[in-house]
């Protein structure tokens, strides 16, 4: 690991400038107002005439800005962060000598500043500019953005903000994938299954109760995890019984059937018989190599008899996730992998590209993981096999510590964009989430203002203090209480 001393009298800043010098060097250790790092940068701002001027230098070469102080200590604390970043990052690109495809971006979420350029009265292309001049970002992931809000703003109906998602978490898989650092608990003997479910029972009758009072319109259902599909199906028809009051209610019900070795006829008819219109069959690569060193314990054989078994059940809209930067694969593989889902034709295709969390297993194998340019060629070939299979790209989002410094995007044929991911993504919806480590959010009616209130992770914690969970909901819907885990 790379280690970096920052010299700064702002030292609430240095997190926001680590996370540029990340795209560059990789996991480092940050070594602030101390000697010993093997780059060593100084930080510098002064006010002059209502001026923010901020210098970051190396020793050897310096680069500074200058910002306007606009007088609203919201936008001024925002635009702070932004300078002490692009010092960093301009510093940066003449070390190294090259742009990160995503330039100074380290957020989760590019397409909002499109968004607010649109909202300034900026046409399409101002907006676009905007963002390349002040971020460095690189036209093809311009291009990438705007054509995402194009088919948000066609496909996608601006939500009221008195709408609101439901979300409902199920904590278990039946293994751990090596990628992993979602808070899930392996299935194992079972024996938490059912208090798990009584417990969420519980919660959902207070979450019904709650989205009466509240008076929200619902607008999409989502099912997530873990594995909603590691239930018995006995369990899971108890489970969207329950909410089946919220699902009716719902214009999309979406259920991740995830692990194909899941996935059964007896819990397919349950999601059919309960109104799930979409379903997820996620083989995440098309090598069963790759499959047994991440520890999915299912073949692709059996991901295609899942697939198959679904649509000809009746299931109309399946998406398949996939990995792009999986150890020991390479573009050839890659590609191969998409031939083999574009000939299965999917609805929809959710690319992601591998993000190494310090709670996953792979940062142990980083030796054997493609490099950036790889995983760019393995990315850029997924938006090509979309294209050709007639899907436009309708959400991204984006992760700390991604491959080659790329993205999430889901890919959709026409009037096939997941609504509640979009909903997630722009947070231009409330949601109303249930069960273990699940995150309500409220989108209220002033101008960026989100609250939210979570669930505790911890399954145990989650059954034995579930009441407290609903009335977490409640202090946050009725009366804008946040909370926190």
């Amino acid at each position: 690991m790379k280690t970096v001393s920052l010299f700064t009298a702002q030292t609430a800043l240095s997190n926001d400038m680590a996370e540029v010098l990340r795209l560059y060097m990789g996991n480092i250790d940050l070594l602030v107002n101390e000697a010993g790092g093997k780059i060593t940068l100084h930080h510098e701002e002064v006010i002059e005439d209502d001026v923010r001027i901020v210098r970051v230098s190396d020793g050897e070469q310096a680069v500074e800005t200058k910002e306007a102080l606009t007088g609203d200590a919201v936008v001024d604390k925002r635009l702070r962060r932004r300078q002490a970043k692009l010092g960093v990052y301009g510093l940066m690109k003449r070390r190294f000598g090259y742009a990160p495809p995503w330039g100074s971006l380290t957020g989760i979420r590019p397409t909002r500043l499109l968004y607010a350029g649109l909202e300034k009265g900026l046409s399409m292309d101002e907006a676009a500019e905007e963002v390349r001049r002040t971020f460095d970002v690189s036209d093809e992931k311009l291009s990438l953005m705007r054509q995402i809000v194009q088919v948000q703003q066609r496909e996608i109906p601006a939500p009221d903000v008195d709408m609101a998602d439901i979300y409902i978490g199920i904590p278990f898989c039946v293994s751990r994938c090596a990628y992993c650092s979602f808070l899930s608990g392996e299935v194992g003997k079972g024996t938490q299954l059912e208090p798990y479910t009584a417990a969420l029972e519980k919660e959902i009758a207070r979450g019904i109760r709650l989205a009466d009072e509240t008076g929200y319109r619902l607008r999409a259902f989502y099912m997530g995890g873990g594995t909603p599909t590691a239930l018995p199906a006995p369990l899971l028809d108890r489970v969207l019984t329950a909410a089946r009051p919220l699902i009716d209610r719902c214009g999309e019900v979406t259920v991740e059937a995830g692990r194909p070795d899941t996935i059964d006829r007896d819990k397919l008819q349950v999601l059919l018989d309960h109104g799930v219109t979409r379903i997820s069959v996620n083989p995440q690569t098309g090598h069963d190599r790759t499959l047994e060193r991440i520890g999915r314990r299912h073949t692709v054989a059996q991901t295609e008899q899942a697939y198959l078994l679904a649509r000809s059940m009746g299931f109309r809209h399946i998406n398949m996730d996939l990995i792009a930067g999986l150890p020991g694969e390479n573009a050839n593989d890659f590609e191969k992998t998409l031939a083999w889902i574009k000939r299965l034709a999917p609805e929809s295709v959710t690319v992601h590209t591998l993000s190494i969390k310090r709670s996953s297993l792979l940062h142990l194998w980083e030796a054997e993981l493609p490099d950036g340019g790889m995983v760019s060629r393995m990315v850029r070939a997924g938006y090509e096999a979309a294209q050709s299979m007639g899907m436009q790209p309708y959400y991204l989002y984006r992760q700390k510590y991604m491959a080659g410094n790329q993205e999430n995007v889901g890919y959709a044929l026409k009037d096939h964009s997941c609504i509640y991911n979009v909903d997630m993504m722009e947070e231009t919806c409330s949601v109303l989430a249930m069960g273990a480590g699940a995150a309500s959010k409220r989108v209220s009616n002033e101008k960026g203002v989100i609250r939210r209130a979570f669930n505790v992770s911890d399954i145990r914690q989650y059954i034995e203090r579930v009441d407290e969970m609903a009335e977490r909901k409640e202090a946050l819907f009725l009366r804008g209480e946040e909370s926190k885990c």
